[in-house]
């Protein structure tokens, strides 16, 4: 199998990033990353949680060398992290904060990275290594995982190179997390293969991004989201000079985007992508240009879908989201597909509707949310909006929506509950709503948050000092969700299929959806808190 370097385009005295404003060569890198491979378990995974994101590369590089898959788990909550642990036996943890303590695991400290008298050899790993598994954030559903071959990431790499005018040699400052797919693939794999240097911090406040820009050398390139830059702008915050502009997880409006470049100068680059697919299309919205896939991916229309395949793709993959495409490479972007809703009899889409809210003047932050219950189907919203009511915004939003989807409610929050990366996960949207006294439930039905406890009859002897809860007990619980959603007359003919995610455990909390797609069916999922436990199909019949 052909193998590919680590990075290229620099010499060993070139920088592959700063810190504190001072350059840290790749001579450091290469031997410190050889020094910390030494320590790593060869051939097994690693958890990377390093907030210094040169440590991160540090960490990522070292578990390359070791042939090691890096877990880039979507959150840090202790049981997120626990759950990887038992899912990928013998991971090792690498940080430069009190996660390291956990039994194995690996502490690079900043100040003083490893070296042990190693050389500075740039390595070469095989194209096919499962180089790394990111997860999706949440927003759409539990986060899944997805894995990365180190050929995909480097093709991907190349192809951001080709079409963006970041050139060798630049400073890039990303306000997103390594960790997330956008701040890993921008602020990572595309300085180790363009030849770029990136600084080691992550800042998310405007006076915070602006000193941090600040500091770095010419030309400067700032990888953000929509909120970033909204909020910078809101702040009246003062930008050094910048190169331009690398955006992404939200769409970008034509008005920000004209407002940015206005008020910063340089390009601004709005980035389509996912955790499935990577970087797949760019698009300069102040020009009010469609997206264009990257060299060598094509897109066409399969059974209602749209498949993307070529390019860094490894195989072919269905896209989440509503396009309209133009020919095999240029599109434009209709929202998601999990977006889309109908209320009495009209359809519209969760991300237009906050689209709309967004342009009402005065509205920071936004979020619609789709409430379901049984007999009815309305949307809700959260707003942050300092100095403005409820009615107020209602009335500039009659102007802009259609009634039946204005907001009932709209509340007005302080903040909205976003991730580093600034996307919403469905678990905290909902949890939001509870806060505020509105009813919790699915499309068509979900029980609330439950347990099995630890003392459950069903337990004894399954398995001994590891307990789980059994399949068919799990069934049976969807089963019991089912006649409590849909009457209990109602009875379960068949299960044509039932997939097994991973286990549950006793005490973990667990969640069951129910959505009917034919009179005689319903489909079921069985989500914990951060992960997909179990989905399938159940045959039923209303009884006589």
């Amino acid at each position: 199998m052909p193998e590919l370097p680590l990075l290229r385009g620099r010499a060993l005295h070139d920088p592959v990033g700063w810190r504190d404003s001072r350059p840290v060569a790749l001579r450091s890198l290469l031997q410190g990353a050889h020094a910390l491979a030494s320590r790593i378990q060869r051939g097994g995974h690693c958890i990377n949680l390093c907030d210094d994101r040169l440590n991160f590369i540090l960490g990522y590089a070292a578990a390359l060398i070791a042939r090691c898959t890096t877990l880039l788990p979507h959150s840090r909550a202790p049981e997120v992290l626990e759950e990887l642990r038992r899912c990928h036996a013998g991971a090792q943890t690498i940080a430069d904060h009190d996660d390291a303590e956990h039994p194995g695991g690996l502490r690079i400290d900043a100040r003083a990275w490893p070296d042990a008298g190693m050389p500075a050899v740039v390595p070469t790993i095989p194209e096919d290594h499962a180089a790394a598994i990111l997860f999706t954030s949440g927003s759409t559903g539990a986060p899944q995982p997805h894995r990365k071959s180190w050929g995909s990431l480097v093709r991907a790499a190349q192809a951001a190179q080709a079409r963006l005018p970041v050139a060798a040699g630049s400073a890039l400052l990303g306000a997103v997390p390594a960790q997330h797919m956008w701040g890993f693939e921008m602020t990572v794999m595309l300085p180790l293969q363009a030849g770029c240097a990136v600084d080691a911090g992550c800042p998310l406040l405007p006076a915070d991004i602006a000193a941090a820009l600040e500091r770095l050398p010419g030309p400067r390139w700032l990888v953000a989201t929509p909120l970033h830059l909204q909020a910078c702008l809101a702040s009246g915050q003062r930008m050094p000079p910048l190169a331009g502009v690398l955006c992404a997880t939200a769409t970008l409006s034509a008005e920000l985007a004209q407002a940015v470049q206005q008020a910063w100068g340089g390009a601004l680059w709005e980035i389509y992508g996912s955790t499935e697919t990577g970087a797949l299309a760019t698009r300069q919205p102040s020009r009010d240009t469609p997206f264009r896939t990257m060299q060598g991916v094509t897109l066409e229309a399969h059974s209602g879908q749209t498949l993307a395949r070529g390019g860094q793709l490894d195989a072919p993959v269905a896209l989440g989201d509503l396009i309209e495409l133009h020919d095999e490479t240029t599109f434009a972007l209709r929202g998601r597909t999990s977006d889309l809703v109908k209320i009495a009899g009209k359809r519209g889409s969760l991300a237009a509707l906050n689209a709309e809210l967004q342009r009402v003047p005065g509205v920071l932050d936004c979020a619609f949310w789709l409430r379901d219950a049984p007999g009815e189907q309305r949307v809700a919203a959260f707003a942050v909006a300092p100095g403005l009511t409820a009615a107020q915004i209602l009335v500039q939003l009659r102007k802009r929506v259609d009634p039946v989807f204005l907001p009932r409610p709209l509340l007005l929050v302080d903040a909205l509950p976003r991730n580093r990366a600034g996307k919403l996960s469905q678990e905290s949207v909902r949890e939001l709503a509870a806060r505020h006294g509105l009813a919790v439930t699915g499309r068509d039905g979900a029980t609330g948050w439950a347990q099995v406890p630890h003392a459950h009859p069903a337990l004894p002897h399954h398995f001994p000092g590891d307990p789980v809860v059994p399949g068919v007990w799990l069934l049976s619980l969807v089963e019991q969700a089912a006649r409590e959603r849909f009457g209990n007359a109602l009875l379960v003919k068949g299960l044509p299929d039932a997939r097994f995610r991973r286990v549950l455990r006793p005490g973990e909390p667990y969640r069951i959806e129910l959505t009917r797609v034919a009179p005689d069916r319903l489909e079921f999922t069985v989500d914990s808190r951060h992960a997909r436990i179990a989905d399938g199909t159940l045959i039923v019949q209303a009884a006589a």
